[in-house]
């Protein structure tokens, strides 16, 4: 019998065409991973459940993708053909003083930055769209911003996903493309989305950024005390740019893996390992 990370060492290479990883990633989860298998114990590491559900996705291709996009964000969308799933790449800051931060998740028309192993920008397409995910276990938005005290998290995966461009780093931003489509995903295990008490700060400022007008959310963004890269930007037209707010939950993603040769042991392991209080055990 062969246990889920001898099982994922087996189709690397497969689940590596569309997932991107970077470098030196993939052995640092898979020793947390084949630690956490051996212990027995539950699995409260959302690096790890996002980890499972990026390969449960991946190995089946373009149509693994096609899946996991419309469940992140609730539409079928133009895939290019060197779609991927991309874990943990990295953003240029779209704030003078902020340093550069990655994502947890990203699909889209994305490409690697040139000259860097982890840098992203977006592809130049007629049919450009993106998706940022932000994921969730049992933390909350961080609030750690060495300049600002006020800025969240939430906010700040919106503001990098709305002046995504083809033109990262490059100081006169005069000639950069926007994404024509922007999707913004919170992904959280079921019984934060689903109970009537709010115990985290990001089911208040979900809420409160879901609303069509944006004014809340535009609040937050122009009140941030770290001034813009680009002086020209304007906030308010870029915004308009946020097509869905939406949230998905890890319970979802691992409900509907599509068939593969690592979907029976990775739902296994889900009904297994990611109980949590809200979701019982399925024995």
């Amino acid at each position: 019998m062969q246990f889920l990370p001898d099982i994922l060492e087996k189709h690397r290479a497969t689940i590596g065409q569309r997932l991107f990883l970077p470098s030196g990633k993939w052995g640092t989860i898979m020793d947390r991973f084949n630690a956490l298998v051996g212990s027995r114990t539950l699995c409260e590491d959302e690096q790890i459940w996002t980890f499972l559900a990026a390969c449960g996705y991946a190995i089946s291709g373009t149509e693994g993708v096609e899946s996991l996009t419309n469940i992140l964000t609730g539409s079928e969308l133009f895939q290019p053909d060197n779609a991927k799933i991309w874990m943990e790449p990295m953003l240029f800051p779209t704030r003078k003083r902020e340093g550069r931060s990655s994502i947890d998740l990203a699909l889209g028309t994305i490409n690697l930055r040139e000259n860097t192993k982890a840098g992203i920008e977006l592809t130049k397409t007629e049919r450009s769209w993106i998706c940022f995910c932000e994921m969730k276990w049992y933390s909350d938005l961080s609030l750690d911003v060495e300049y600002d005290i006020h800025r969240n998290q939430l906010a700040r995966v919106i503001e990098h996903a709305i002046f995504f461009n083809d033109s990262a780093g490059i100081p006169d931003q005069c000639e950069a493309r926007y994404s024509d489509s922007v999707f913004i995903a919170l992904v959280t295990p079921g019984v934060f989305k689903e109970m009537d008490g709010k115990s985290r700060l990001y089911q208040y400022k979900f809420r409160e950024y879901e609303s069509d007008d944006h004014a809340n959310l535009l609040k937050d963004l122009k009140s941030c005390a770290m001034k813009l890269r680009n002086p020209s930007a304007n906030i308010d037209q870029q915004v308009k740019r946020l097509t869905g707010l939406r949230w998905a939950t890890y319970d979802e993603i691992f409900a509907q893996l599509p068939d593969s040769d690592i979907c029976s042991e990775l739902k296994r392991f889900w009904e297994d390992r990611g109980i949590y209080q809200g979701r019982e055990a399925s024995t």
